[in-house]
């Protein structure tokens, strides 16, 4: 289940009150389309349908939370065990910090070092998210993986400047021309957000980054916003009132610093391999973001999954997965050669 499906799950009384769902189809001719693992996903899939003038209190939010961690736990267990991965927690900038070490480091690999920002729509999610746990076993590098304040709890900038506390000290730790950037969903908006104002303070640049399903606009702009709701694992309108209730707190979203899609990229920014899919709510986000990144001559690359979800590379059993991982790496590690 996906994790603004989970968060709205938890509120049980909001549940109650909606009293309906919508879940998701597919016609004959889009399943054929995909592998039979990703249909069978698509087709369990379902979500609550929350009236606008239900409200979501902040304590629902954290009880959302909790029970979205506890979900993911014995999965990420199961890909720790998986890629044969080490854990260890620590503190970098005053800032709580997951390292994930593999225990084969891949050849010529041994010195790069990945920071990663988990998604979970600015409300939940934690560092030991799959898509660091799968970088790290699938690429063979070491992640430090950033658990930052969320929101109700911390509003806008805050995770934003906790990431760049830490991203100040691990340049200087590693080489940046051997470390990479690994985001998720509202990982994206994060870690877009803060190379910017690390390259606005002189602050080297990493050499390479993914953005798996970024949310480069959080305005709720751009065809797919339209065309893919009700067809996405959650709604735009859900997603939207989360992001605007709980992390914005009246900021208005159309501001580069807070939608860096409208902010201004210089050719030195990383190069970017951006991965979304045909049923993602933020499937224009990433179109976008990769035509601006080519305008200033960004090396750049944009995966494009048939039937793929929001976040469907947390599927890492099914074939479109695997095939993304797999593309996603060796862009990476050309970067890196």
């Amino acid at each position: 289940m996906n994790s603004f499906v989970k968060v709205v799950t938890a509120a049980t009384l909001v549940l109650t009150l909606a009293g309906c769902s919508h879940s998701l189809t597919l016609t004959p001719g889009q399943q054929a389309a995909i592998s039979p693992q990703a249909a069978a996903f698509i087709k369990k899939t379902s979500y609550p349908i929350i009236p606008s003038f239900i409200p979501i209190s902040d304590q629902q939010i954290i009880d959302g939370r909790k029970k979205f961690n506890a979900s993911e736990a014995p999965i990420e267990a199961d890909l720790i065990k998986k890629y044969a991965l080490h854990t260890q927690r620590t503190t970098i900038a005053g800032v709580p910090v997951l390292v994930i070490t593999p225990t084969h480091v891949a050849a010529g690999l041994e010195d790069v070092a990945a920071i990663n920002i988990h998604g979970g729509g600015f409300v939940m999610g934690d560092a030991s998210d799959r898509s660091a746990l799968m970088v790290a076993g699938t690429l063979g590098v070491t992640v430090y993986s950033i658990d930052y304040d969320m929101a109700p709890e911390a509003k806008f900038p805050v995770a934003i400047d906790q990431s760049l506390s830490v991203y100040k000290q691990l340049v200087t730790r590693f080489r940046p021309e051997r470390m990479i950037g690994i985001s998720s969903s509202s990982g994206g908006e994060i870690m877009l957000a803060m190379l910017l104002k690390a390259q606005r303070q002189h602050l080297p640049m990493i050499k390479a980054q993914v953005l798996f399903s970024p949310a480069s606009d959080i305005t709720g702009n751009g065809d797919s916003a339209v065309a893919n709701d009700g067809r996405d694992v959650a709604p735009l309108g859900l997603t939207l009132r989360i992001a605007n209730q709980f992390y914005l707190n009246g900021i208005d979203a159309r501001k580069p610093e807070v939608s860096p899609l409208y902010d201004t990229y210089p050719s030195s920014f990383p190069a970017s391999v951006i991965v979304s899919g045909t049923r993602d709510l933020l499937l224009s986000d990433a179109v976008r973001l990769f035509w601006k990144l080519k305008a200033v001559d960004v090396t750049s690359e944009l995966l494009i999954a048939e039937g793929g979800t929001h976040g469907f590379h947390w599927q890492y059993q099914t074939p479109e997965s695997i095939a993304t991982m797999k593309a996603a790496d060796r862009f990476l590690r050309q970067q890196l050669q």
